[in-house]
């Protein structure tokens, strides 16, 4: 069947157990670094890799500041944070920040150019200058970060969301949420692919060997999409996209070519009310991808959709971090999944502001198609975590997480301690 060709279609998800997880116990695998690190406004997203190949990982932040009117000179925030490795566990600023287009939602870090160094990648969303891509190409020879700006053209495309009282949009189009970038047509060109948030469409920019992007492809996406991530669902080799679209409550499931089309084949509720995050690994080792998805209203829950390797995922599982389903206890912002206890399953790490928390769930084992987690909570008493991500912070061969914290504009580590 060539599913290409067919619209997509919504897919009744069964429901399972809820209560698979081992009640909340004192934090034990990770241990809170004594240090954080001062970043800029409202740290939205945040990504970590060794930029200058020394050993110690560089931390970025996309610094979205506080969103303001459009028609102000300055709408929002417009740079990133780029944390200086200095040896193990130290860091110092860069100075002066790296400027983006306003509003910096999400960064990702990839080699974009024929260079051997990682670059950055940022999503803007809240520009009015039509600076909705930035990239910075890591010249670590020449010690600096090369800028470069990316329109994604908006004639005829719709608004979607919240417009203020004089009936003007409140956010930009087509408002970016989130990033992947990847080679997903073959051509040896990492490629980028993006939520617009505000204009129910995802963005597909081909790598180019002299521009390094090439014009923007818009594909329609209904439902408010604001993440996705890139996994091959189907095991033919190309990389499909899996969307997490938050005003409709729903997954979309998109498949790849394996040449750079995408054409959405199916998407299913989400058993929550406006899905965050998205993330895909094989859960439950059985060889198929599967889908996590959080929401951060006052579901307050993680929802893992075990995949059977045809677009279908059937069997659900639910997470809940909240006692009262109808009161708003953690909101959820973020997820992380990796092995972090280094059993061989995936665990699942989640920023919580409105608790103040992240919360982590180590797989145990499993129970039938599911599994079954431990829960462990961390508390920040300063701070709110807003971002996170999952990275090897000491070079000691095991998954650490940084957290981005609002109010106190820092980044804070969790170190791993599994032996």
């Amino acid at each position: 069947m060539n599913l290409n060709a067919l619209p997509f279609r919504r897919i009744a998800v069964a429901t399972l157990l809820t209560a698979l997880v081992a009640p909340a116990v004192q934090a034990d695998l990770f241990g809170m670094h004594p240090r954080r690190f001062k970043v800029g406004p409202n740290p939205s997203s945040i990504a970590a890799a060794d930029l200058d190949e020394d050993g110690n990982p560089e931390v970025v932040t996309a610094d979205r500041g506080e969103l303001n009117d459009l028609r102000e000179e300055r709408p929002g925030n417009d740079e990133l944070s780029l944390l200086l490795a200095q040896g193990n566990l130290e860091y110092i600023k860069l100075h002066p920040s790296l400027k983006t287009g306003f509003g910096p939602y999400a960064v990702a870090i990839a080699n974009i150019d024929a260079l051997r160094w990682p670059d950055i990648v940022v999503a803007n969303f809240h520009d009015s200058r039509a600076r909705d891509i930035s990239l910075f190409l890591n010249l670590q020879e020449e010690h600096v970060f090369e800028p470069y700006t990316f329109t994604i053209p908006t004639d005829g495309m719709g608004y979607y969301r919240q417009n203020d009282g004089d009936a003007m949009p409140l956010f930009d189009t087509p408002g970016l949420t989130s990033i992947a970038v990847r080679d997903v047509n073959g051509d040896s060109f990492r490629d980028l692919l993006a939520t617009g948030w505000s204009s129910d469409c995802l963005v597909y920019m081909p790598g180019k060997n002299e521009t390094h992007f090439g014009e923007p492809v818009i594909m329609p996406c209904p439902g408010g999409p604001v993440d996705l991530k890139l996994a091959d669902l189907d095991g033919d080799g190309a990389h499909d996209i899996v969307v997490a679209n938050s005003a409709s409550g729903e997954v979309g499931l998109w498949k790849g070519s394996g040449a750079g089309a995408f054409e959405e084949v199916a998407r299913f509720p989400t058993r929550g009310t406006l899905p965050r995050r998205v993330a895909v690994a094989d859960m439950n080792n059985d060889g198929q991808a599967d889908i996590v998805v959080t929401h951060r209203h006052t579901d307050d829950s993680v929802v893992i959709f075990y995949g059977d390797g045809k677009f279908a995922f059937s069997i659900s599982q639910e997470l809940v971090l909240g006692k009262d389903r109808q009161l708003l206890e953690h909101e959820i912002q973020d997820l992380a999944v990796a092995d972090f206890s280094l059993d061989g399953l995936p665990d699942i790490a989640v920023a919580c502001y409105a608790s103040a928390t992240v919360q982590v769930y180590i797989a145990r084992e499993k129970s039938g198609a599911t599994m079954v987690y431990n829960h462990e909570t961390y508390t920040f008493k300063e701070g709110r975590p807003r971002a996170l991500t999952d990275h090897d912070l000491n070079s000691d061969g095991k998954p650490d997480i940084a957290v981005a914290l609002w109010e106190t504009d820092e980044v804070a580590f969790l170190i791993n301690k599994t032996k």
